[in-house]
């Protein structure tokens, strides 16, 4: 079953999940009404600090950096939009 989900997707089963929870976690993200707690708990981490250190294996920031620079870029483009 492993193999041929592999064969299938080109990922392991626990490949595959991690990129679903990191992708949804991304999503969730951009809504600052959402605690990082609950974030990692709606995609599945138990362990909100093992979620931030999952996060940052995967995108290179953690979740909370990951939010600020989203804002950032937000910002940048109403500033541009502005002028």
């Amino acid at each position: 079953m492993c193999t041929y989900f592999k064969n299938l997707t080109g990922k392991t089963i626990n490949q595959f999940l991690t990129d679903y929870r990191m992708e949804k976690a991304m999503q969730l993200l951009k809504d600052k009404r959402n605690p990082i707690t609950d974030i990692s708990a709606k995609v599945g981490y138990s362990n909100s600090n093992y979620f931030s250190k999952s996060f940052k294996k995967y995108t290179g920031v953690t979740p909370s950096k990951y939010r600020e620079e989203l804002t950032n870029e937000k910002t940048a483009k109403q500033t541009d939009s502005d002028l």
